[in-house]
């Protein structure tokens, strides 16, 4: 494991179009990058492999780690590592597999910035 703060992922999938693949969340109602918890003795890139398909249906490969960033809070032991990957390839087709979270799935035109430094926030589009 990468470090003792609980973890999660998020992963940055760009099309042939240079959208990105975002997905609407239901709990927070917003869009996010897909992406979750980072589950014991797991690394964020093997995360980043099992909630990709999880959510979406998605298979991704040649994955690299862009960005991290602690999340700190009043209580220490609430403090989060988050990590964004960006995976340089995948195939399958789009399918939303967790109903229950997830509204809608879709590659929209995203601020490549905007994903690098500010992965972890919800993305509004106009």
């Amino acid at each position: 494991m990468y470090t003792r703060l609980p973890s999660f992922v998020r992963v940055v999938i760009q099309n042939e179009k240079g959208e990105l693949l975002v997905l609407f969340q239901k709990k927070w109602n917003c869009w996010v990058f897909p992406g979750g918890k980072i589950e014991l003795n797991e690394t964020p890139l093997q995360t980043a492999k099992r909630e990709v398909w999880e959510e979406t249906n998605l298979i991704i490969k040649n994955l690299e780690i862009v960005a991290k960033k602690v999340f700190f809070s009043d209580e220490i032991l609430k403090n989060k590592m988050g990590y964004l990957v960006k995976a340089n390839e995948y195939s399958g087709e789009i399918k939303i597999k967790e109903n229950d979270k997830i509204a809608d799935i879709q590659f929209k035109q995203v601020d490549y910035d905007f994903a690098i430094n500010k992965p972890f926030y919800p993305i509004k589009f106009k």
